[in-house]
């Protein structure tokens, strides 16, 4: 079948509608853009959006630590707290590159092709980041959407069309031209006009969509933004395959030369940014699932190893921002932080709702959790986990939920709803010797390797009580001003919940 543009950008959003496997990207990437541009943005919203799973929240959290904003003296390891501190739009853009790729993961643990494509894109990404945040430049972030489209357009293409894909590599191969060129022969369109159209479809700003477009390098007037862009695009995109083919340092000089004087960039400064990234261990797998030398390609699950490290920092994170935040942004900054300190999947707090004379779900982040805001049990004790931790105050962690002396301890709304849950954890909040909330948060599918500690269950009780001691500020103040008011009430947000 002989395919032009159009035609083919009509197959391709038609599969992509159609196929289930396929989370809408369109729809994750107008969020973000929305949230951006929005003058009513909160933090947990930007925050929930990039929160989808805790590989993902990793990267964001190492961003926000990299060089690049050192300066603003932070040991960031939460998203809600590099938001409050770094602003909407910068966090924003780093949530928007890695949105970009996410919704490709799972398909890429099960197809090779995919999983190389996404390794390419991840390393480009990278580079983008590293040689503009080492150079001062303050569109780095906007750059490394610009440079992970161009991967995208192919990772549209081996998903959407996997046997034209296929035809696409032995074209190339065999004639010794670009992949773009030999897509455009097979599908009658290349991959920057395909990554532009894409730009335009999901709403991106108009100078990120023009930025696809091929530039000449030649001359000496100075470059547009939107052609900036794509420079840095271009050589982080040349970059990865020399990192692919070993980092000869020859080659490397070679590439810098073409771009460093257009882009005010120093030749040794780019050979050193991919030398470095040769060297760096959270490239080197990525380096080899694109060159076909690793199978690797899922994070690990359950529990991290230095989970008592991370709990010090993220507490030491939530008491500085006690005093620079409301209660909902303090209770969803500590949920964040205890996500990601013991590698939860999906992380939630239950809020005490006097008039339904219930605990409600009423803030989230994780994996299955939104769908599930709302959702309801009785305040009244009942024989289970969730009245005991109620009523004692302490925190919980059942380390087998599926073992048969624990199973009718369960209550069957978890049942149903966190179907494949083994092990799962629960924080209390208490106010005036009462529980007002109560913090959750389960590893998915994985057991909890090695349980909880002591110094690891202090410093959760800990967060707990900085929650509990804004709570009772708020209350103080409101009875001051003779003000009732939920300081936990849910901001609206486009979020629908169910029970």
């Amino acid at each position: 079948m002989s395919l032009t543009k159009e035609k083919t950008l009509e197959l391709l959003w038609q599969r992509m509608a159609e196929r289930g496997d396929f989370p809408s990207l369109q729809r994750s990437v107008t969020g973000i853009v929305s949230a951006m541009q929005s003058e009513n943005t909160s933090t947990a919203d930007l925050a929930s959006s990039v929160l989808s799973d805790f590989a993902l929240t990793q990267k964001v959290i190492r961003l926000a630590n990299s060089a690049m904003y050192a300066p603003f003296g932070c040991n960031v390891t939460t998203v809600s707290r590099a938001i409050m501190i770094l602003g909407v739009d910068t966090i924003g853009h780093l949530a928007l590159s890695l949105k970009l790729l996410e919704g490709f993961g799972e398909v890429a643990a099960r197809r090779d092709d995919m999983a190389r494509e996404l390794a390419r894109a991840t390393l480009a990404g990278a580079f983008a980041r590293d040689i503009t945040s080492k150079n001062g430049i303050r569109d780095g972030e906007e750059a490394v959407v610009c440079t992970l489209l161009h991967h995208v357009a192919r990772l549209l293409v081996t998903y959407c069309f996997p046997n034209e894909w296929a035809q696409i590599q032995d074209i190339a191969a065999g004639q010794g031209i670009s992949d773009s060129d030999a897509c455009e022969q097979v599908l009658g369109i290349s991959f920057p006009e395909l990554a532009e159209a894409a730009a335009r479809k999901w709403g991106l700003p108009e100078s990120i969509a023009t930025s696809m477009r091929p530039i000449d390098l030649e001359g000496d007037a100075p470059l547009s933004h939107a052609d900036w862009l794509c420079a840095v695009a271009n050589m982080s995109n040349e970059m990865v395959t020399e990192l692919t083919r070993g980092a000869d340092a020859t080659r490397l000089a070679e590439l810098a030369e073409r771009y460093a004087d257009r882009l005010a960039l120093d030749i040794g400064e780019v050979v050193s940014v991919g030398e470095e990234m040769v060297r760096d261990t959270s490239h080197q797998e990525f380096i080899a699932i694109s060159t076909g030398a690793s199978n690797t390609r899922q994070p690990p699950a359950g529990k991290p190893l230095d989970s008592a490290r991370r709990l010090a920092d993220g507490l030491s994170e939530v008491r500085a921002a006690t005093g620079e935040t409301d209660a909902v942004g303090l209770l969803n900054l500590t949920l964040e932080a205890i996500l990601q300190s013991l590698g939860f999947v999906n992380c939630a707090a239950f809020v005490r709702a006097p008039a339904g004379k219930c605990f409600e779900m009423r803030f989230g982040i994780g994996r299955d959790v939104q769908p599930l805001l709302g959702l309801t049990f009785p305040e009244a004790f009942e024989p289970d986990v969730f009245h005991l931790a109620l009523t004692n105050g302490r925190a919980i962690l059942i380390d087998n939920a599926r073992e048969p002396r624990i199973v009718p301890r369960i209550p069957l709304w978890h049942r149903q709803h966190f179907s494949n849950v083994k092990s799962f954890f629960l924080l209390p909040v208490r106010q005036r010797n009462q529980t007002v909330a109560l913090l959750y948060g389960d590893w998915g599918g994985a057991l909890c390797a090695g349980g909880i500690g002591a110094k690891e269950m202090e410093f959760l009780h800990y967060m707990g009580d900085e929650i509990s001691s804004k709570l009772e500020s708020v209350a103080q103040q409101n009875a001051a001003t003779g003000k009732i008011t939920d300081s936990l009430a849910r901001r609206p947000s486009g979020t629908t919940g169910g029970r």
